[in-house]
Order: structure tokens, then sequence, then C-alpha cells
């Protein structure tokens, strides 16, 4: 018997009574959490969820609620609550939001649970320990390290007959190692995401993570001045973060974005291309259908570094007279928003080393300090984040460098892009990308 569905019909028998229209997000998903402190296990958790968020629409007006718990009488509840909402919260402009209608969609199996024993589990989770604090003398501690396993669902109805579900789950683990040399500590981190167990590789991603943290030691301070930089694959996702809400037609409405105004102009360097592609496998942010229910597509966003689309969901699209291109997001307890799955830049033809030797000086940086919260602001653009990295005359690394700020404004940052490399970074982010080399960016240090 499929009870949602069931649950759902009684929702939307009292919807068409009171004369709105009614949708439900249904999600959940099981994770298992396993991580080790100095040998032992220190880290052992099981979790279940589900939530039901439902969204009444009534003509211009939409209301929201939101429930743990999934009986029926509990939906009905919160179905209520929602239509209250959806009355008592009065929409600015009159305009009637539409609700999406049933279209074939691109269907993804991404959902195939093993047969693995905990033992195996735990295994995996012990060694991303053990073998880092064995790897070299340096290392002190390993602060952070562990083993997911995770699944997920999510379920959209609603009353013009839409009904799709997506499974998905996937393996991922990490190792922070910290070293230590004199007074001086650096940690460096590393990670996996398969969807098989048998692709998890433990001891290819300790030897990363020592790698990173024992590099770093020693590092000098930069001096201050103008350098050309190459921004690490795992670290220009950072600045893809920064841009990400420019590219939703409802900040670009609500006059949040920089971006307003801008389509079809030349906003960044004609190297640089940035699609949206639900469909990359690579990414964490795949889906066959967005948060209404639409069926997911690709959306080329920079071509040559003209900006070629805004992300819109249904209102948005209708709202600014736009292209719809599927890019509704919600969560059961949040209202309907626009946002991107997966955000690709498109790679180039050059190595990384071929990057770092085409000027005299160049700052490879590999790690921004703080997060993106740290010194990003929106409103403006502007850039002033902590960083660390290498620095590289005629193409030699010199040593590691830190204790610099990186400065400049984003959009700046995309038109100075001079080349990108070959390769992407790893799997596990829904933002991916390649070595990107920017001209030239203000770096205050020593």
């Amino acid at each position: 018997m499929d009870s949602i569905k069931e649950n759902f019909q009684k929702i939307a028998a009292e919807a068409k009574q009171d004369g709105v229209k009614v949708e439900m997000l249904f999600s959940g998903g099981e994770n298992l959490r396993l991580g080790f402190q100095k040998k032992k296990l220190e880290k052992f958790e099981s979790t279940q969820t589900q939530m039901a968020g439902i969204r009444v629409v009534a003509g211009a007006n939409q209301g929201y609620a939101y429930t743990e718990n999934t009986s029926s009488e509990a939906l009905l509840r919160t179905y209520k609550e929602a239509l209250n909402n959806a009355r008592t919260v009065q929409a600015p402009d009159a305009i009637e939001v539409p609700m999406m209608k049933p279209q074939p969609y691109q269907a993804m199996n991404l959902f195939n649970p093993e047969e693995i024993s905990m033992e195996k589990k735990m295994e995996v989770a012990r060694l991303l320990e053990e073998k880092a604090l064995e790897a070299d003398p340096r290392i002190q501690a390993v602060p952070y390290s562990g083993f997911n396993e995770s699944s997920s669902f999510r379920r959209i109805l609603n009353t013009e007959g839409v009904d799709l579900e997506f499974k998905q789950n996937y393996y991922t683990g990490y190792s922070s190692p910290l070293a230590k040399e004199g007074e001086v500590t650096k940690m460096g981190g590393e990670g996996f995401f398969v969807r098989s167990f048998q692709d998890a590789k433990p001891e290819d991603v300790v030897r990363e993570g020592v790698k990173k943290a024992t590099e770093r030691l020693g590092a000098t301070k930069l001096k201050t001045g103008n350098y050309a930089v190459v921004i690490d694959r795992e670290e220009f996702s950072t600045v893809l973060q920064m841009m990400a809400s420019y590219l939703s037609a409802k900040d670009v409405y609500e006059d949040k974005s920089l971006l307003k105004g801008k389509l079809g102009q030349k906003i960044a360097s004609e190297k640089f291309q940035l699609i949206d592609d639900p469909f990359e496998t690579r990414g964490t942010g795949l889906r066959p259908f967005d948060s209404e229910g639409a069926p997911s597509q690709k959306t080329v966003l920079f071509e040559n570094g003209v900006l070629k689309n805004y992300l819109t969901n249904l209102e948005y699209a209708k709202r600014m007279n736009l292209p719809h291109t599927a890019s509704a997001a919600r969560s059961p307890a949040s209202p309907m928003d626009i946002g991107p799955t997966n955000l690709v830049v498109a790679k180039g033809d050059k190595t990384l080393q071929q990057l770092l030797s085409k000027y005299d000086k160049v700052v490879h940086v590999t790690s921004f300090e703080g997060g993106l919260h740290a010194g990003f602001k929106d409103s403006t653009g502007d850039i002033s984040m902590p960083a660390e990295g290498f620095l590289y005359e005629n193409g030699k690394c010199v040593g590691p460098v830190d204790q610099f700020v990186m400065s400049g404004n984003v959009l700046d940052l995309l038109r100075d892009i001079d080349e990108l490399g070959d390769t992407y970074n790893r799997e596990g982010n829904s933002l991916i990308a390649p070595d990107v080399l920017v001209k030239s960016l203000s770096f205050a240090g020593a």
C-alpha cells in the first residue's frame, strides 16, 4: 500500500473543496557515521529522518508548513496550517503562481544498496585515522576523520498530477591530519565520494591528506604585492559559491544580484564557460527533476564569457518572461527558492605545471582560510580572503607561503581569467572546476 499517495489524495480532496492547489515534498534518508580517535572508535551514529513539506498555492499567494509526523492526521493538520498561511500572507503583486503539470523526465538509477558488513565499514573508518598517524612522524593527530554511508529519497506530489520520486545512496570518507614541526602546526585534508563501496580507497585519501599537511610546514610570509595566481581546483569552488546567488532570477528580480541587467553581455574572460548540469554524476547536485517536479535540464550560464541565462523556477520564468530552467529549490521546511544543481566550469587544455610556469611569479592558492563568510561581501562582490599556498618563480616552487590576504572583486576575477587547467577537482562536490589562472590579484602579506 502506498500510504504517502493515499494520504496526499486526502489532502488533495480538501484542497479541491478549498479552491486551492497543493504540493507535497516528502524527503528523508538514512545515515551511518563512523569515526576513530587515537585508534579507538569515537563515533558511531545511525540516524533515520523523514519530513513532509506542504505548499498551498491560492492564486498569487503561497503558504508553507512542514511536519516530521507523516501520519494522515498530522499531514492534514499541516495542510490546514499551510492553507491558513496562504490566506494570511498576501503576495505583493497579483501574478498567479503556476504549478507543475506532469512531463516526461530522464530517470536516474542511483539507488543500489549493497550488503556490506559493519566490520568492513569500521575498517575503512579505522584506516582513515590509523594510516595517517603511521605515515609520517610529524603527524601529531588526526582531528577529523570518518566514514559515512548515506541514502536519501525525495518525492513530489501535487494536485496537477505530478508524482515523482528519486532515490540515491553513496559513501564518503575523509582524513584531516595535523602535522607539527617545531612550534608550527599545519592541517591538510582529503576525502572520497563513491557510489560503490569497493571504490573507497582510504589509503589514497590518507596519502594525499598527509602530503597536504606536511608540505605546508616551513611556510614563510608572502610579500605584499600584485601576483598572477592559480586558484587550485579544490578551492575554485569558493569562487563559484560567491557568484551562485547572482545567477538566481529571484535575486535578480529582488535587486540582489550584481548580474542584473547583464544578460547577453560579456562579463567574464572568453575562456570562461559555465553550465548548470543536473546530470553530472561527479557532482552531488544531480537530480532528475527539481523541487516543483519539473524535468531537469542543462543550462548554459556563461558561454565565451557572455552571460546567457539566469536560473528560474516556474514563478520567476513567468514573472520575468525568461526561459524556464527547472531550477526550483527547497527543502520540506523551507519556502520555494531557486538554486543550481552542479555548477560545472569547462576545463582548459593546460596542465597545472604549465599554469604555474606562465608568469615569472605565481601564487598557487591551495586553501582559503575561514570559509566564504570570512571575506566576501555579496552586495559588492568584493573579496578579502585569508589564504595559504605556494610561491612559484619561473615555474619552480620556492616554498609554502601563509599569513596573506587575497583581495579583489569576483567579477574582476572572472574577467581576468587567463587559462584553465585540464583536470577537475575530486568527486563529491556540486561545484566542479579545474585549476584557474588569473592574471593578477592583490595580496597583502609581509
